[in-house]
């Protein structure tokens, strides 16, 4: 098995912790420094007579020492509270709340700009190419040519382009930036970045404080006291304030540059890295070359303009914020290193934007010269190709992209434009879950109409023809489709909706494993757009720990349409793949729903290596007989959403009619 996928995520995992090692150092060294400048403060008033009452005794500022630890303690504080607001902040929106920081304006699925509906299609190919939900897009209205990803998960990433990137890069070279930016999603570099805010919030909130502090002093500089005692008092707050004011913003700039400091130094090499997986995703090195040299050879290069633009620099597809004349603090390495990487031929030459090559058609998807897709009932891959899929986790190959593109072009328009709208994505993915018997469909319905609103029942009603038409490749992507649209709901609406689809999900009591699982994954990628993102830290490290939650998933797998001889088969297979674990096949008795959630929220939490190893043990076991169906392929994708690898389309041996 390729470890690729899982080893980038555990070597992102390390930077964090030496991220948080660095913190602690920089903390550390902050305290220090203002504790020191406090005890000096304390002892230069002392000996200057501030620190003697109006009457001449002695006494009035304190003790040195206990001003030095008044200053340490405070600046710890400011620290440690600044960060961990910050963080929690961040949790509850993640990338979302990165994106509208900087500027940006999410693109709404059923845009008619030829820029916005090209950026869109681009990213909706890519993402359902690489097995992952399809992020939100961000328009960031500047002329430089950028973008970011951020988020703490590949489920609830957001992808942030500037208006600059899309008008005057051509599709090929757009193409690539998006690539990119999907390497920095399944390398785990997202995660990283979004905690790097978070944590050095706090170290450049002292100089913030600091500044507060001294138009403070400026704005009550011309009060005055009747007694000379009072004037004393005031006139040792005020010096008091102004050096502390003046300290504070000396350690908040020492600190905005230790920060740089660790950004630069996380950030570079990661961005090598995600080149090479943009040139390794489409084959193509001359997009992402090519966009680059258009970078070096427009006046505005990569920088944005947005206040708040440095807070994310780590973030961007290239330089965004002025960084120094040394390039000491520059979080990306230059640009003629970066295009030499992948073309070691350049010329040095940068090829200068003409203008935008706006799109001239609204919908340029590119089918691939295909007209049909067949197979939906057909045998989809056999078990080397099932288990060799895991290999392309995190790293979608050509392949992939074009199956994307040809299934989004097949897929009935109906639906797809269904899915870019937020009123009509609510009764798609509802649609997708109405069972095909018409009793069960019936009772699904009386719980809907008592629980959401009649118009929203209706067009329920009015798309599930198309829903039961679509082939069962389509149903997974349909739903990633909607997720953007379906975050755009309000608090209300979301938990009206939440609400209406258990209900929905518990009335139909013969819901299959592959309908659940479309619950999970939807659910899963939706909640943390309303209440604070679960934590992603890794807990087990070995599967001998879970060796429970394991059996209950590979039991669940190895029962899905299979007799109890069957089953009793694909378990011994699955389970052959995770030798060393005392696995059991569990009566179905013990494989409800809820002991498959609670299995998977455990696992979830497992290393990413483990990850991978559970997943080829998901693959052996739907393949046991020999072959896939679509529907088991995307069964096993649906898991490996929930598991946080990311997982392309099965391909195989899918049969597409060529025009």
């Amino acid at each position: 098995m390729s470890t690729q996928f899982f080893d980038r995520q555990d070597s992102a995992r390390s930077n964090t912790f030496w991220l948080v090692i660095l913190f602690v150092a920089a903390v550390v060294g902050l305290v220090g420094a203002t504790s020191a400048a406090g005890y000096a403060i304390a002892s230069f008033a002392a000996d200057s007579g501030y620190g003697q009452r109006g009457d001449g005794r002695p006494g009035g500022d304190g003790d040195p020492l206990a001003i030095a630890g008044i200053f340490g303690v405070a600046t710890a504080m400011v620290i440690v509270l600044g960060s961990l607001y910050q963080i929690t902040a961040l949790r509850l929106g993640g990338g979302t709340r990165v994106a509208e920081s900087v500027g940006g304006r999410q693109l709404r699925g059923d845009t008619r700009d030829p820029a916005e509906r090209r950026l869109m299609n681009i990213v909706e190919e890519m993402a359902i190419a690489s097995g992952t939900a399809v992020p939100p897009v961000y328009v960031l209205e500047e002329e430089a040519i950028n973008a970011f990803a951020a988020g703490y998960r590949p489920g609830d990433a957001v992808i942030g382009v500037t208006r600059g990137a899309m008008e005057k890069l051509n599709r090929e070279q757009l193409q690539g930036v998006i690539a990119h930016e999907f390497s920095h999603i399944f390398n785990g570099d997202m995660r990283m970045n979004i905690r790097m805010i978070g944590i050095l919030h706090g170290i450049l909130l002292l100089g913030l404080i600091g500044h507060m502090l001294l138009r403070s002093v400026y704005y009550s500089g011309g009060h005055r006291s009747r007694s000379s005692d009072s004037r004393n008092s005031d006139g040792r707050i005020t010096l008091l304030l102004a050096l502390s004011g003046l300290i504070l913003i000396v350690a908040g700039s020492i600190g905005s540059f230790i920060g740089g400091l660790i950004k630069a130094a996380v950030s570079r090499q990661r961005e090598f890295l995600a080149d090479a997986s943009a040139v390794q995703f489409t084959r193509n090195p001359d997009g992402i070359a090519g966009a680059l040299k258009r970078i070096g050879g427009f006046s505005r290069h990569g920088r944005l303009e947005h206040p708040n633009a440095g807070m994310a620099s780590h973030m961007y597809f290239a330089q965004g914020v002025f960084e120094g004349l040394t390039g000491l603090l520059a979080t990306h390495p230059p640009l003629p290193e970066r295009i030499r990487a992948i073309d070691p031929t350049w010329d040095g030459t940068f090829d200068e934007p003409k203008g935008g090559p706006r799109p001239r058609s609204s919908s340029p998807r590119q089918p691939l010269g295909a007209s049909g897709f067949a197979g939906a009932e057909q045998p989809l891959v056999s078990l080397p190709e099932v288990l060799d899929a895991v290999n392309h986790v995190g790293a979608p190959a050509t392949q992939h992209q074009h199956y994307s593109a040809l299934l989004l072009h097949e897929i009935d328009p109906q639906l797809v434009d269904a899915a870019h709208e937020a009123y009509s994505a609510r009764a798609l993915v509802l649609a997708l879950l109405l069972d095909a018997d018409p009793v069960m469909r019936q009772r699904q319905f009386a719980v809907l109409q008592k629980m959401i609103s009649a118009d929203v029942v209706a067009l329920t009603g009015k798309l599930y023809p198309q829903v039961a038409a679509a082939p069962d490749a389509a149903r997974l992507p349909l739903v990633d489709l909607s997720l953007p649209m379906l975050r755009t709901m309000t608090a209300p609406q979301y938990k009206t909706f939440s609400r209406a689809l258990e209900a929905m999900i518990k009335a139909d009591q013969k819901l299959t494993i592959f309908e659940w699982t479309l619950s999970r994954v939807l659910l899963r990628h939706l909640r943390g757009q309303y209440v604070p993102a679960p934590s992603t830290t890794t807990l087990y490290y070995r599967l001998n720990r879970l060796t429970h939650e394991v059996s209950v998933l590979l039991s669940t797998l190895a029962r899905v349409g299979n007799s109890s001889q069957e089953a009793e088969a694909a378990f011994q297979i699955a389970a052959d793949q995770l030798p060393g674990l005392r696995l059991k096949l569990l009566p179905a008795g013990e494989c409800s729903f809820a002991a498959l959630d609670a299995a998977l929220a455990k696992l979830a939490r497992a290393s990413a290596q483990r990850r991978g190893e559970l997943l080829t043990a998901c693959a052996a076991s739907v393949s046991a007989d020999g072959i896939v169906k679509v529907k088991e392929a995307e069964l096993v994708r649906g898991i490996a959403d929930l598991l946080d690898c990311p997982l392309p389309p099965l391909v195989g041996r899918v049969e597409l009619r060529a025009t």
